[in-house]
């Protein structure tokens, strides 16, 4: 009897989910002529709902020392800003320098923005007949390359705010509104009366271009107090200096060209960019920490 009775039981609640599947089935295909009404229900801690701006969590001196903590751990990570990277460097460089440059007046930490916008670290060396110019490497300690411009030779500085051709990719694809480039100032040191070649310009690895373009190191803008050998300012206001000092001293100066210093914009010649805007994120052109990988 107790067999019978489950068995019953059992068929009762197969016939009643089988009466209420059909039940469900047969909803699907009633019409609702009535507005239906969802009652006002408030959702607390949503996962998706928007979260307070950190700017509203933190006061303005909270972020400025945030900023200032991530400048420097930024910094730490170029070599030529470990102390006493420069000093050393410097010793190292004048291993290059002879009788005919003359004493070392001053030595600076700069930046070189070349034709084709490629952002390069540079040691610069003003002595009391030449300009160097130093691409140094802080990570093996040596001089890889130097180049040389008599002081007398330059004829003209010209000092400016960096700018792209209008009419460029740069100026379509936005590259040059985002670049640090079109921000930064600098200036420009004409050692030749002649135009850059056709062939000079579309060489992207050309070292004889008429000009060298330069700016303030990277350092300028990761610490609060740059030291005076990383502004380009003042750099240039003693290169002014040394190459009048030279042309003065100078026994034929009567055949010298003009010297002259002008304000004006810096052009940079580059007409599509692409290697620059890879190049510059990734501070290629600068001896930096980049974990396992060097350049």
């Amino acid at each position: 009897m107790e067999m019978s009775s489950v068995s019953d039981n059992a068929s009762a609640k197969g016939a009643e989910g089988a009466s209420g599947s059909t039940s469900a089935a047969d909803l699907s295909n009633v019409e609702i002529n009535e507005a239906t009404t969802v009652p006002e229900v408030e959702v607390k801690h949503a996962p998706f709902q928007s979260q307070p701006s950190l700017r509203g969590e933190m006061t303005e001196e909270q972020l400025k020392e945030l900023g200032d903590k991530m400048r420097k751990e930024q910094a730490k990570k170029y070599f030529s800003l470990r102390e006493g990277a420069f000093a050393n460097a410097v010793e190292e460089c004048k291993l290059y320098l002879d009788d005919s440059d003359g004493e070392i007046l001053s030595s600076w930490l700069l930046s070189e923005i070349d034709h084709w916008d490629h952002e390069k670290e540079r040691i610069v060396l003003i002595t009391k007949k030449t300009l160097c110019l130093v691409k140094y490497n802080f990570i093996g300690l040596k001089v890889d390359e130097m180049r040389k411009v008599p002081l007398i030779n330059c004829d003209k500085i010209q000092i400016g705010r960096f700018v792209y051709p209008k009419t460029t990719m740069m100026m379509i694809t936005g590259y040059a509104d985002n670049s640090p480039h079109s921000k930064q100032s600098g200036l420009r040191i004409f050692y030749s009366h002649q135009e850059p070649s056709f062939f000079q310009n579309w060489n992207p690895w050309s070292n004889e271009m008429p000009y060298i373009s330069l700016t303030s190191h990277v350092q300028s803008a990761l610490v609060e107090s740059p030291p005076e050998a990383v502004q380009h300012s003042l750099f240039s206001k003693a290169l002014i200096d040394a190459i009048t000092n030279a042309r003065e001293t100078e026994p034929n100066r009567e055949i010298l060209n003009s010297f002259e210093v002008v304000e004006a914009e810096l052009e940079i010649y580059v007409y599509i960019g692409l290697s620059a805007l890879v190049y510059n994120q990734s501070k290629l052109g600068f001896c930096k920490d980049r974990g396992n990988v060097f350049f």
